[in-house]
């Protein structure tokens, strides 16, 4: 969760009931991670990337790298930089549909994550190499003394399946793109002969293509409002609670609203376990969040419960 702003405001009216006692609330506004570009929602989903080989060093080593350089992009936006998207390879068989969905739940199955993404055998296209450009200053051999531009046009595809979206297939991307190298050169070589030579480490090519294609598959933010619920004048706890939850300290908050979750009163144990299940979610745990949402609702109906029960859903793809 990403926090640009918060605005606390008491309502003017109680959320349920007018009396002395009654709860009331206070919002904040954070911005959350809500769903990619390509329309999936991964925030929370452990994720694999799978790459295919065909026994073509140039086509397994871009792979590789593409892939490499694909799950790295998305570890940083999801994981905060950890390694923690499985990489895996798959030599590919001739009259294979890698598309189909039984490809990509056995991937699923046998990786144990969430989301799989699958890169297909990548087809390049012939490299053009431009005029040699002689390289200013010192130069340690002749063979590096100038330097061609190569482009080289490639095709890939990918295809994904997130077991927990609902409409249970698999999307599959496509892209056409032309990466640029530099080529040392000794500025007489035939342009044919420069241009051939990217393929002798293609490995970077590979590794910026991947980080690249991950752009439509990062989280986008968008800022949304969240009521936290509290009796003034009640328990002390509530009030300590509405402070570290403003401040958006959420372990100290949660250790207060537990306390409350055995009061005598239905209604506030119900407001407690409601806002526990905010603070589990802003803490990055969806499913704990909606199974005190569950035990909220079990113990006394609060109006607040379908909204934030669906904002989880609509977070977490769940």
């Amino acid at each position: 969760m990403k926090i640009t702003s918060i605005k606390g405001i008491l309502l003017a009216a109680t959320l349920m009931a007018l009396a002395s006692c009654a709860p009331q609330a206070f919002v904040i506004r954070p911005e959350m991670k809500g769903a990619s570009k390509s329309g999936l929602n991964l925030n929370g989903k452990s994720m694999a990337v799978v790459y295919l080989t065909d026994d073509n060093p140039t086509h397994d080593d871009f792979n590789a790298s593409m892939a490499g350089g694909f799950a790295s992009r998305l570890e940083e936006d999801y994981f905060g930089g950890a390694q923690e998207i499985g990489l895996f390879k798959m030599p590919s068989k001739e009259g294979a549909e890698y598309s189909s969905k039984d490809t990509l739940i056995r991937l699923v199955l046998d990786s144990g994550k969430d989301v799989v993404f699958l890169f297909d055998v990548p087809e390049f296209g012939m490299p053009l190499a431009n005029e040699p450009v002689k390289v200013s200053g010192k130069v340690s051999t002749p063979d590096s003394a100038y330097i061609s531009k190569v482009a080289v046009p490639f095709t890939t595809k990918v295809y994904v399946y997130d077991s927990m979206n609902k409409d249970d297939k698999v999307l599959g991307y496509s892209g056409n793109k032309s990466l640029t190298a530099n080529v040392y050169n000794n500025g007489s070589k035939p342009k044919d002969v420069v241009a051939a030579s990217v393929f002798k480490d293609i490995s970077p090519l590979g590794d910026n293509a991947g980080y690249l294609a991950a752009n439509t598959f990062l989280s986008t933010w968008v800022q949304d409002d969240f009521y936290i619920i509290y009796y003034d004048g009640a328990e002390k706890a509530w009030n300590k609670a509405a402070d570290a939850a403003y401040q958006f300290k959420w372990d100290e908050a949660i250790e207060q609203w537990l306390t409350l979750t055995g009061n005598k009163n239905p209604e506030k144990r119900s407001c407690a376990a409601y806002n526990i299940a905010i603070g589990c979610f802003m803490a990055g745990q969806p499913g704990l969040a909606l199974e005190w949402l569950d035990r909220s609702d079990k113990e006394y109906p609060v109006s607040l419960s379908k909204s934030l029960r669906a904002k989880i859903k609509q977070y977490t793809g769940r």
